[in-house]
């Protein structure tokens, strides 16, 4: 077999093979040289291999022993890279390439990850079927491209929200450019993901514009109670100062506003991301949400309507927020391999997530990582929140945002030291003390603290006084503390060990289950599952023995009544294993008593005759009677 660089007299090679063949010569012998190439020989400058454009081919130039050159047609097309991307997510970033390319006298321009054109296989997507790279002459083409292309400008290009360094300051990045000590910075490039291309914030351009700005952004305390617009507005704020480790959830039912409300927060950072134009929605993919909070790095992403509607779907909606909390709550993405079998970077959200729905996601560890915050209807003032809407879609929130962003740029470092200092000593005090999880008064206190440091801008520039911002300190800290006792109620309805009592009261309640004494029907009879036969007064239990009743002390089968408790479940069953369930009784101080002596959880006992092991509970934590 030979190429068609070697069998140029081959009758079977068309004329368009004549063109790239192999010749031997001196350079003075080839026609289409470059007079460089051209030279005598003592002339040249080094033996090493070089590449020219010959026509519309690309070819090899290589110095032999004897004095002559061996030239190579490599492909019958021409490119070189054009400019250099280096595409900034301030965790790795990539490099991209835009590509000119020849063939058959038509020249297009296409972009390409840098490891794509490493590896060639885009001249036939990219230049269609009569692009040819020689056999054997790949590397060779791709040396030719970087050797044509000479010096290559190469252009910066950010792809993510938030702050980044620019030599000694701090600039914050956005859709339109970046925001710094000096104002706008048009110059500085950034490309985010079409989803996030209305992140647009904007600087007043007049003293009193400033002020009227802040003060629009203010009022969206007045429109709704105090305890829901003030962690909402808050979060604004906090979410451009970094490194969150919560998220928001907003519900409510339809047509509570709830989505107007998170709209507004949004329009803080781009005045078109209104209700109808929201960067994401619970109808993404997991992936897919993973990967704009990522991006949105330094701000607040709002993810509307989580709505299960109690079909089969539900379970893979479920799912998606799982994800995006939990990665969101631990600031850990998920580990992914790629096409080729290379481990990629994990891209662990940086954004702050302010979700609505009309449901509040299901699982007791991920309840902890979300501030939940409850919407009743009619509880917006509506004529207030049409003219907050209009005053976003002048873009007045986005000013506001812009300017406490510029203002933050001057003294990023100390803004970052006040806001820690304020959240440790928020937290020390105990001011927003929980009983339901540690994270709660973390989240509380950043938000506080976020808020705090808000309400210094406001005053410097001229939008409130220090009595106004007195004023607005103790509002805060009063709507925290406030949201901070609702959350209880959130925590225990998806608590495995109080859910487990609750599901054994409905399983006493609906005749699915049982509890005897010793000597068969207890007192109070029919509040532990038994009922009297229509004919007579004798009692017949229900369902299945889970237990054993002694006056005030509560006896269950760790089996049966785990059992039981799972069945009523149904779909959303315990998430728990038996085992555990019976550590997080004991961790709620459920358990009455403990075999300490065998460092068990359960405990024996003689029961109807014989010798059993059981969890040992109050009458009291099951019924009241």
């Amino acid at each position: 077999m030979c190429g068609p660089d070697l069998c140029s007299n081959s009758p079977q090679v068309g004329a368009h093979f004549m063109k790239f063949r192999l010749v031997w010569m001196g350079p003075e012998d080839d026609p289409d040289a470059s007079p460089a190439a051209r030279k005598p020989i003592s002339q040249a400058s080094s033996s090493r291999p070089s590449f020219q454009q010959r026509g519309t081919e690309m070819v090899r130039h290589e110095m032999l022993a004897d004095g002559h050159v061996k030239v190579t047609a490599l492909a019958n097309f021409t490119a070189r890279v054009v400019r250099d991307f280096l595409l900034d997510d301030d965790a790795g970033g990539r490099r991209d390439f835009e590509l000119e390319a020849e063939l058959d006298g038509r020249r297009i321009r296409f972009v390409l990850r840098a490891a794509e054109f490493g590896r060639m296989a885009w001249r036939l997507p990219r230049l269609g079927p009569r692009a040819i790279i020689y056999p054997g002459k790949q590397q060779h083409a791709r040396e030719a491209i970087q050797s044509l292309s000479g010096l290559v400008p190469q252009e910066h290009i950010f792809t993510h929200l938030g702050w980044t360094k620019d030599a000694s300051d701090w600039v914050y990045l956005h859709a339109g450019g970046a925001i710094g000590r000096e104002g706008s910075r048009s110059e500085v490039q950034v490309r985010l993901p079409a989803a996030l291309r209305g992140y647009h914030v904007q600087l007043p351009n007049a003293p009193d514009k400033l002020v009227g700005a802040v003060r629009a952004s203010l009022r969206l305390l007045s429109l709704a109670p105090d305890r829901i617009t003030f962690p909402l507005l808050a979060a604004v704020y906090r979410a451009v100062l970094g490194n969150v480790d919560f998220s928001i959830f907003l519900t409510g039912p339809r047509g509570s506003f709830k989505t107007a409300l998170a709209a507004l927060c949004q329009q803080h950072f781009g005045a078109d991301m209104d209700a109808s134009a929201l960067p994401a929605n619970f109808a993404s993919t997991a992936n897919a949400l993973e990967g704009l909070a990522f991006s949105a790095k330094d701000a607040l992403l709002v993810v509307d309507d989580f709505v299960p509607v109690g079909g089969i779907g539900d379970r893979a909606l479920h799912g998606v927020a799982e994800r995006l909390f939990r990665s969101a709550g631990n600031r850990q993405g998920r580990s992914r391999m790629s096409g080729s079998g290379r481990l990629c970077e994990a891209q662990a959200p940086r954004a702050l997530v302010l979700a609505t729905g009309e449901e509040v996601p299901r699982g007791e560890s991920l309840r902890a990582r979300l501030l939940i915050v409850e919407l009743a209807p009619e509880e917006v003032d509506r004529a207030a929140l049409s003219k907050s809407q209009v005053e976003a879609r002048q873009g007045q929130l986005a000013s506001a945002l812009g300017a406490f962003l510029s203002w933050t740029s001057r003294r990023y470092e100390e803004v970052q030291q006040q806001l820690h200092t304020g959240v440790r000593q928020l937290r020390n005090q105990g001011q927003l003390a929980a009983k339901t999880h540690a994270r709660l008064p973390s989240a509380l206190a950043q938000l506080q603290g976020a808020w705090d440091v808000w309400l210094q801008f406001a005053l410097e520039v001229g939008a409130i006084n220090p009595s106004q911002q007195l004023g607005l300190q103790q509002r805060g800290a009063r709507a925290l503390g406030e949201l901070a006792a609702l959350q209880d109620r959130y925590q225990e309805a998806s608590d495995p060990a109080l859910r487990f009592l609750a599901l054994l009261r409905a399983a006493l309640a609906n005749g699915r289950a049982h509890v005897a004494d010793r000597q068969g029907a207890p007192e109070s009879a029919e509040l532990w599952g038994w009922r009297r036969k229509p004919t007579g007064r004798r009692w017949t239990p229900t369902g299945i023995q889970i237990g054993w009743v002694a006056g005030h002390e509560l006896f269950l089968d760790p089996a049966a009544s785990y059992h039981i408790a799972q069945q009523l479940a149904g779909t959303q069953a315990l998430p728990i294993s038996e085992q555990t369930l019976r550590h997080r009784l004991h961790q709620r101080r459920l358990l009455a008593t403990v075999d300490a002596g065998r460092q068990m959880l359960l405990v024996r006992r003689t029961l109807e005759g014989r010798p059993r092991q059981v969890l040992h509970l109050k009458a009291s934590d099951l019924i009241s009677n």
